[in-house]
C-alpha cells in the first residue's frame, strides 16, 4: 500500500487560481533589481502580508527583510503582481512551516535568499527533493 500524503506532494507547487492573492500559503518576493528572493508564509491573505512588507518599506522599518534589503540597496518596492510569486497554497498551519523551510532552503542553496541565516544547515531530505530527477 502506498501513502498519498508524501513529502514531495506537500512541497511541490499546485495549480493557481484567479483570486490568488486572497488566499494563504507560501510566497516568494523577488527584488527586480538584483533577483534576490525572500520566502515567507501566511495564514491569511497574501495581499495583507504584502501590505505589511510595503508599510515596512515606507516607514523605513527593519521588520521585513525584503523591505530592509530594498532600503539598504536603494532598490524600488514594486507592485505585488511584479514582485510576488505564489509558491504553494496552504491552509493548514502545521504544513506552512515545512513548506516555507523547504523554499528558503532552496534559495539558500543557490545563495539567493534574503531570509535570516537560520537555514544554513544541510537538510538531506530537501537535498533529495532538489536533486535533478533521473529519467
Amino acid at each position: 500500500m502506498r501513502a498519498n500524503n508524501t513529502l514531495q506532494k506537500l512541497l511541490m507547487p499546485k495549480h493557481q487560481t484567479r483570486d490568488k492573492y486572497n488566499r494563504s500559503g507560501t510566497y516568494k518576493l523577488t527584488c527586480l533589481d538584483c533577483n534576490k528572493a525572500y520566502i515567507g508564509q501566511m495564514g491569511w491573505s497574501f495581499t495583507q502580508r504584502f501590505k505589511e512588507h510595503r508599510n515596512a518599506f515606507r516607514s523605513n522599518s527593519t521588520t521585513s527583510n525584503y523591505a530592509k534589503h530594498a532600503l539598504e540597496h536603494s532598490h524600488p518596492f514594486s507592485p505585488i503582481q511584479d514582485t510576488m510569486q505564489i509558491l504553494q497554497y496552504q491552509n493548514k498551519v502545521a504544513h506552512l512551516n515545512t513548506v516555507e523551510k523547504y523554499f528558503i532552503y532552496k534559495e539558500f542553496c543557490i545563495n539567493n535568499h534574503l531570509n535570516d541565516e537560520s537555514n544554513k544547515a544541510r537538510n538531506k531530505i530537501f537535498d533529495a527533493l532538489l536533486k535533478p530527477q533521473q529519467p
